[in-house]
């Protein structure tokens, strides 16, 4: 008789048991794991993702610099993507950490491959030297960590002490906001220490590893729907679970008049009264002329635009400024005197429509060789904005506190700057108070109130590029990167700020034509 050998398990399959065993045991038989499977196959893919453009909107293209410059001295061990390769790298570890080698100060090893006897593996992120034996890091490029983060922590505790090695303390490496970033690539106190002592001894995880082996051996478990299904991107499997899509569709209200709409408390008076959705709650019953106006729109299948929002638009001076920020936080600074996660704008776009009907279109965006583009954007711009006309944005607020924080740095510029906070008009509080589309589904972001006002303007950027405007951003900023690439993200991301202005403006000339009481004309009026 043969023996059968199972995939050894790792912190990836422990956070998918931990979540939902049937999701964990489909996964084990699924073609993912088609070849053994591998500890460093999972932390290739985080590795992927850290290079990614998706990955540098947290991250920053400074990642490899920030955790070096905490372990000049660390031995590297890339992320295995085959048997061999985790051979290699498991003797590599083992060589690193010979007992007969005095490790320096600033020494470490990133990505420590270790197999247990009890056939479980991890790839550590930071395994370092204490003065009584071995420190083990979770590394998080966050402010704060989660229970995940403390499963693994310990699951690779417990693959460590399988192992022989003598763990002296487990933590987390987490990114430290109070950090300003002195330039030079000094990154030396990026990251804050959170020990974990006190939460590993409620993590069984040996009796967590031997139900997770029963359950891989044994029959696929019933599906338990759940929030779990769709927390942390979903499931990879909920199509194939019948328990979790039938009776859901089946009971599922209009998503488009659900009872949150109107709020919380309403819409818990209005379940309890029997409503599944906003179709048979009668007007009368709505003291909030938003929540009228909202059900209104709904019940009719049509939108609803006030006429008294004419006059507010009619009284706009122009020339009128369309304006749009778009802004950056990185994890690890990219330039010298910012912090963790500030909010740093990179990108304007501004369309200017005069009197006469013409608009010109305006922008800025910064670039990979031109450093810190602060000063460079407030620059274009006042240039573009001068000092007349309506500046429209939308959830103003949000541009107001941009320009002030430029304000605050460029002392020069600040009376300019400041003149410009005085002419901004937020079309957010202007559509709030007079219009509701179906579409909008009780959003008022900006892109459902672009679903709804330019339907067939596109806010998503070409996913093949990058996910988001922040992510094609972050990768144009990569080294290395080649022109072609390059210029194709910087045309990618000025489309789409065109495309956030002409929302603006379709916005502002739908609201103007409801004079009249004439009804509301969602095409594009230039």
């Amino acid at each position: 008789m043969s023996m059968v050998l199972y995939p050894l398990l790792n912190h990836d399959d422990l956070r998918r048991w931990r979540a939902c065993s049937r999701r964990f045991w489909l996964y084990r038989r699924s073609e993912h794991v088609a070849t053994p499977k591998l500890a460093g196959r999972e932390a290739r893919a985080e590795d992927r993702a850290d290079v990614s453009a998706e990955a540098a909107v947290v991250h920053g293209p400074g990642v490899d610099a920030a955790l070096r410059a905490s372990y000049p001295l660390a031995d590297i061990i890339p992320p295995p993507t085959t048997q061999a390769e985790w051979t290699r790298a498991l003797r590599q570890t083992l060589h690193c950490l010979d007992g007969d080698r005095v490790a320096p100060e600033g020494w470490a090893i990133l990505g420590a491959c270790l197999t247990s006897e009890d056939r479980a593996q991890a790839r550590i992120d930071v395994l370092t030297c204490g003065e009584r034996g071995l420190r083990l890091f979770k590394l998080r490029y966050a402010t704060v960590g989660d229970e995940s983060d403390v499963d693994t922590a310990a699951f690779w505790t417990d693959v460590a002490a399988r192992c022989g090695l003598r763990v002296q303390s487990v933590g987390l490496l987490l990114v430290d906001t109070d950090f300003i970033y002195p330039g030079h690539g000094c990154y030396a106190g990026l990251f804050r220490e959170v020990d974990l002592a006190p939460v590993l001894g409620s993590r069984p995880v040996a009796a967590w590893l031997d139900a997770m082996r029963s359950c891989d051996r044994g029959p696929q478990p019933p599906a338990t729907p759940g929030t779990h299904c769709t927390q942390n991107g979903g499931c990879e499997f909920t199509q194939q679970c019948a328990a979790c899509t039938v009776s859901a569709a089946e009971t599922a209200p209009d998503p488009l008049a659900k009872l949150e709409i109107v709020g919380h408390d309403l819409a818990t008076e209005f379940r309890a009264a029997g409503h599944t959705d906003l179709h048979s709650v009668a007007l009368q019953t709505l003291d909030n002329t938003r929540h009228r106006r909202a059900v209104r729109a709904i019940q009719q299948g049509a939108p609803v635009l006030e006429t008294e929002v004419a006059a507010l638009i009619q009284a706009l001076p122009y020339p009128r400024h369309s304006l749009r920020f778009d802004t950056i936080g990185f994890a690890v600074p990219l330039w010298a005197g910012t912090r963790p996660y500030q909010v740093l704008p990179f990108q304007w776009t501004c369309d200017v429509l005069q009197a006469d009907g013409h608009c010109a279109q305006h922008g800025f965006l910064a670039d990979a060789q031109g450093g810190d583009p602060r000063r460079a954007f407030a620059l274009s711009l006042l240039q573009v904005l001068d000092s007349r006309g309506a500046v429209l944005a939308y959830n103003a607020g949000f541009e107001r506190n941009r320009i002030r924080d430029l304000a605050r740095l460029f002392d020069d510029l600040a009376p300019a700057l400041e003149a410009v906070l005085e002419r901004l008009v937020d079309l957010f509080q202007i559509a709030r108070g007079h219009y509701y589309h179906p579409v909008m589904a009780g959003s008022w972001s900006f892109k459902s109130i672009s679903r709804a006002v330019a339907p067939d303007v596109t806010l998503v950027l070409d996913e093949s590029l990058a996910p988001s405007p922040q992510a094609a951003f972050a990768h144009s900023l990569q080294r290395g990167l080649d022109a072609q690439t390059r210029q194709q993200l910087r045309a990618a991301l000025q489309t789409h700020g065109q495309r956030q202005t002409e929302v603006l403006r379709r916005m502002a000339a739908l609201f103007e034509a409801a004079a009249g009481g004439q009804a509301p004309d969602h095409r594009d009026p230039h």
